[in-house]
């Protein structure tokens, strides 16, 4: 499963790269007022490709490939170099054994996180008992492939900040992101 994971990552990365997506998503920002009132960001960011260390996930180092540290709507992936460890915890501050975790990017306020032991990357919300939530996780996926193919390009990506009951208003259907992944067929 992983293989296909990997391969419809690269695929989908690579149509984006082929359709100038960030050129398009900065010039639909330029262009329409509401856009750039609701986003002061571009939506997507898909910077030069670079090698990471052997000792990391498969997935992460072919993402890193194809682009360095990138954005995909609310999902920003940081810097290699800035890769840190993630001790998480939760509502009374006590560590959750979550494995031996990694934070590779954020989600607004929230970590994308992956478990080194076993290549999982989810997202974490520290302050899941103030927006409603049972746990911190948000949201995980088996490896960063599958996360990036099926959340970040795909249909799962509306569930990034939590489960859709917690939301008063459908965000993920005003976010432009999620509207050029409609577009392209990816969600």
């Amino acid at each position: 499963m992983t293989a296909d994971h990997q391969h419809t990552m690269r695929a989908k990365i690579e149509l984006l790269l082929q359709r100038d997506a960030e050129e398009e998503l900065d010039r639909r920002q330029e262009e329409d007022d509401e856009f750039s009132e609701i986003y002061d960001d571009g939506r997507l960011r898909l910077p030069a490709g670079v090698e990471l260390p052997e000792e990391l996930p498969a997935g992460l180092r072919v993402l890193y490939a194809l682009t360095a540290h990138p954005q995909f709507g609310d999902l920003r992936f940081g810097s290699h170099h800035d890769f840190r460890p993630q001790r998480l915890i939760d509502f009374a501050g006590k560590v959750i054994d979550a494995g031996n975790t990694l934070t590779i990017g954020r989600v607004r306020e929230q970590s994308i996180v992956l478990d080194l032991d076993t290549e999982a990357v989810f997202i974490f919300d520290f302050l899941y008992f103030r927006h409603g939530l049972d746990s911190g996780f948000v949201l995980r996926c088996d490896s960063v492939a599958e996360f990036i193919s099926t959340v970040a390009l795909g249909p799962r990506y509306p569930y990034i900040h939590g489960p859709h009951e917690t939301w008063r208003e459908p965000w993920w259907l005003t976010d432009p992101w999620y509207i050029y992944l409609k577009e392209l067929g990816f969600a």
